[in-house]
Formats: structure tokens, sequence, C-alpha cells
């Protein structure tokens, strides 16, 4: 099947091969930043006491799945802030 040659596609404007990320790797990604962004949000919330440290770390939580939980566990995960 043709695309329509309006079509751009990332990787062409990288220059790379193509390539396809199989559906198990693209699920498992997907459920793993949902996962962090939870995890961060509550994290930020109970850290800060404050929803908008919350909607942060979710956002970074679900960019970076992997960075973000490592960098709460290191704070001292869901524990309040010293002041």
């Amino acid at each position: 099947m043709q695309k329509p040659p309006h079509a751009l596609e990332v990787y062409a404007l990288s220059g790379a091969e193509s390539y396809q990320i199989s559906p198990a790797a693209r699920t498992f990604w997907y459920v793993a930043s949902v996962a962090s962004a939870a995890a961060s949000g509550f994290h930020g919330y109970k850290r800060n006491q404050s929803v908008g440290w919350a909607v942060g770390w979710f956002l970074l939580g679900g960019l970076f799945p992997i960075i973000t939980p490592v960098v709460a566990v290191a704070q001292g995960y869901a524990k309040p802030a010293k002041r």
C-alpha cells in the first residue's frame, strides 16, 4: 500500500534507516510511561503538598519513564521535602 505524497515519517527526516518497533516493545513502553507518570505524580504531590508539583512530576514521569522514578527514589519516595 502506497502512502500519500504528503505523508512524512520522522525517520526519513533524520536520515536513519527505517525500522519498525515491535508491538510488544511499544506496549511495554506505553505501560512503563503510564506507570512512571502515576508514581511520579504521587511522589510530587506527597513531597511538596502541591498539585502543581504533582502535575510537573506526572509529565516528567511520562516523558522520561526510566529517569524520573530513579530521581524520586533518590529523593526519598513520597517523603516530604525538608524545608
